[in-house]
């Protein structure tokens, strides 16, 4: 029995893609096709399967470079979601900086302040105590040192993250940034001095490190991405 073969402008009111996309995935070795005597495209059902894997991966938001080493087995499904989440988390936080960069730049203007050659200030510098235990910490969590981390932590805060729980989000967390570079800076929330940001530099990515601290305990502890 001769295989159905889907022309491609069936294929892409089907699909919802456009014969324009087609052709680039095609170049780009994503996906293949059947070219009748005139070079016109047809499909198999394999590959209009593979055209579907492909349009759900892009809807994911996976570049075609990802797609390709996805292909040719160079990474795995959940690495490349978790990669590119983590893409995403970093652009946000980028985003974030930017809006209390501007929100400071308004209020310096509605105070009367003069905007252009002023240094406005991101972050407040650490003038605490909670220095120090912020960086022994961010160590431990780059370098898992587990046993120095929970030295640190409040009772509250071991029983909400038990070691095992903590140990499946830091390598689900640390998958994406690729290798250490070094530590960035370290800085106090302007509101809350007990609330301490260390920056992390890894080859991909960057990791912030909040920590929330009462009575030199550890009481929070989120890990964030950022864009480098």
């Amino acid at each position: 029995m001769k295989e159905q073969l889907y022309d491609i402008n069936t294929v892409c009111e089907m699909l919802g893609v456009t014969s324009r996309t087609l052709r680039f995935w095609e170049e780009k070795g994503l996906i293949g096709s059947q070219k009748t005597m005139s070079g016109r495209r047809q499909y198999t059902q394999e590959q209009v399967e593979t055209i579907k894997r492909v349009i759900t991966l892009r809807a994911l938001g996976l570049s075609v470079k990802k797609i390709q080493e996805l292909q040719n087995n160079e990474l795995d499904l959940r690495a490349a979601i978790n990669e590119h989440r983590a893409a995403v988390y970093a652009a946000i936080e980028k985003k974030q900086r930017e809006i209390n960069v501007l929100s400071e730049a308004l209020a310096l203007i509605d105070n009367g302040g003069i905007l252009y050659g002023t240094e406005i200030p991101v972050n407040a510098a650490v003038e605490s105590n909670y220095e120090e235990i912020a960086a022994r910490c961010a160590a431990a969590v780059v370098y898992n040192d587990e046993e120095l981390l929970y030295s640190y932590f409040s009772e509250k805060m071991k029983a909400y993250l038990p070691p095992d729980v903590y140990r499946r989000v830091r390598r689900d967390f640390l998958e994406p940034l690729g290798g250490f570079v070094e530590f960035g800076e370290r800085v106090a929330d302007k509101n809350y001095k007990n609330i301490v940001y260390q920056y992390v530099k890894y080859e991909k990515l960057g990791m912030r490190i909040q920590f929330v601290f009462h009575d030199e305990e550890i009481y929070g502890l989120w890990l964030t991405y950022y864009e480098i």
